[in-house]
């Protein structure tokens, strides 16, 4: 196996737990809070997200887009052709926006640290965060599944 392809396979098994993951905190997490309340939800996230979540999701991260950066970067030395060039490409920029995307959304979650358990402070928070969390969601199905196309390619 090549490296290029040892990349690709890499940064597509990444990006696709992110994206499943990511999905799973917009589907799933996130309108639970309508359900259980926010204050119940805060303090999940708390444990969640403010607790292992401050390593594991940034290592994640930060991972699959090294893996989507280097092979589009070794793709671009090895002079391969346009066909996968343009979708490695692609992933780059759609990694760059989920991390553009982050940069909103993590602040918001980050500062519930230390929010009070007041609902309407809570709920006006959490729904900026679901608005980016969407934006991001959206960014890593994308980068996945232009990652697959990259693998398609690639073999």
């Amino acid at each position: 196996m090549s490296l290029l392809l040892f990349l690709i396979i890499s940064a597509t098994v990444l990006n696709g737990g992110l994206a499943g993951g990511s999905l799973e905190g917009s589907l799933v997490k996130l309108p639970a809070r309508r359900r259980i309340g926010v204050v119940a939800y805060a303090t999940f996230a708390r444990g969640n997200d403010l607790g292992n979540g401050l390593v594991v999701y940034p290592l994640w991260a930060v991972s699959a887009a090294l893996f989507t950066f280097i092979a589009t970067i070794v793709a671009y030395i090895e002079h391969q052709p346009l066909e996968l060039l343009l979708p490695l490409t692609l992933a780059s920029l759609t990694s760059i926006g989920h991390f553009l995307a982050t940069s909103q959304a993590a602040p918001v979650m980050l500062s519930l640290r230390h929010t009070a358990d007041d609902e309407a402070i809570l709920t006006a928070k959490l729904d900026k965060f679901e608005r980016w969390q969407a934006v991001r969601a959206t960014l890593q199905v994308l980068t996945f599944f232009i990652l697959i196309w990259a693998l398609l390619v690639a073999r």
